[in-house]
């Protein structure tokens, strides 16, 4: 996910980047499904467009060939992903374009799910003319988080830690510091928005107490889930347990938690504690959870960093410094002299007063 550009202007095709725009509008509400746009364009027209909205509805493909009617027979159909050929919760939409008769087919990227896989094949055997992008990159990084989950069995980590401009992420140790302004808070709503889940450390709940929601709220904004991450015990009497936004979840390290005491309607799960923040993250997964924001404090941050576990980067830096006594972020020793310089600079941008930047893996882990 980019924050300050739009990887659809590099699409030289006309409808496979309008279909990527569509897709747009599904990110963080489909999981565990993949969110996918689909044009169709008949006689250099758009006849009918659609995105999947959410895992049981109608596939893309089937809601761009409701959105085309009769004019779909002929046309030159545009998907961000190869369309799937098995019944889940849903019938394949490679027969959707069959029956409808189009003409031509354009894919985004191949589908990597071995359950869903070969619709591009079967287009082909009923004579339809099927075609990949040449550069599949825009739509495998638009797809990474899924592929992630897909490929690995857990979600895609994006970890968010906001420092001073000396590299502190409090001013105080144990007391909650507010770091960034409004800037910083529209670009994390846009973060939780389109994230599966977001997850704190205990000591984070402990200490800032916060809702971990999506504002501001209303109407039929959905809200991630919910994650507290513990060693030993939850903590008790969170604001997250008792605001009614959404789904919440204990999670805690196996042989822990089972005497606590939770509100009705939050979860308690148990991972391996032989698998560290891995065996954590696999239950996510095993959830359908096919991202997940971390807002890390010191400790969460250093655990996942220790453990080569994060997939993106998200820094903000505020205008101030927090001086010498502030807490440190990294809360581990380095080899003197040594710089770990596994991150490269993807992206970075300004929201309000705050500077933003994104940063990914130099090499992606072989995991």
């Amino acid at each position: 996910m980019l924050l300050f550009s739009d990887p659809s202007l590099g699409i030289d095709s006309l409808g496979m980047r309008r279909a990527y725009q569509l897709a747009e509008r599904g990110r963080g509400l489909t999981a565990p499904n993949p969110f996918v746009g689909c044009v169709v364009i008949r006689d250099d027209q758009i006849v009918g467009e659609g995105f999947h909205e959410r895992a049981g509805e109608a596939h893309a493909e089937v809601r761009a060939l409701a959105d085309a009617g009769h004019s779909a027979r002929g046309s030159h159909v545009f998907v961000t992903l190869e369309p799937c050929s098995h019944h889940g919760r849903t019938p394949p939409c490679a027969d959707a374009l069959i029956a409808a008769g189009v003409a031509r087919v354009s894919i985004g990227m191949p589908d990597p799910n071995p359950i869903a896989g070969g619709g591009a094949a079967r287009l082909r055997d009923a004579g339809i003319d099927v075609e990949f992008a040449s550069d599949p990159a825009p739509y495998q990084d638009q797809l990474r988080e899924w592929t992630t989950w897909v490929r690995r069995g857990r979600p895609w980590v994006r970890v968010k830690v906001a420092l001073s401009l000396d590299g502190k992420p409090g001013t105080v140790a144990g007391v909650r510091s507010s770091i960034t302004g409004a800037g910083g808070l529209e670009t994390t709503m846009r973060l939780r928005s389109a994230s599966d889940a977001v997850l704190v450390g205990a000591s984070t709940a402990l200490i800032d107490d916060p809702r971990l929601t999506v504002r501001p709220e209303g109407g039929s904004q959905r809200q991630p889930l919910r994650v507290v991450l513990s060693r030993s015990s939850c903590p008790k009497d969170l604001k997250l347990f008792s605001d009614g936004s959404g789904r919440v979840l204990c999670l805690s390290a196996s042989g822990n938690g089972d005497e606590w005491t939770v509100p009705t309607g939050v979860e308690v799960e148990h991972y391996s504690s032989a698998e560290g923040l891995r065996g954590a993250l696999h239950v996510l997964g095993e959830r359908g959870i096919t991202s997940v924001l971390v807002e890390a404090g010191p400790s969460l941050f250093s655990a996942f960093w220790r453990e080569n576990l994060i997939d993106e980067l998200i820094l903000y830096h505020a205008g101030g410094v927090a001086g010498m006594t502030a807490p440190l972020l990294m809360q581990q020793v380095g080899s003197a002299g040594d710089l770990d310089r596994r991150m490269k600079a993807v992206e970075a941008g300004v929201s309000g007063e705050d500077a933003i930047t994104v940063w990914r893996p130099r090499v992606a882990e072989k995991y």
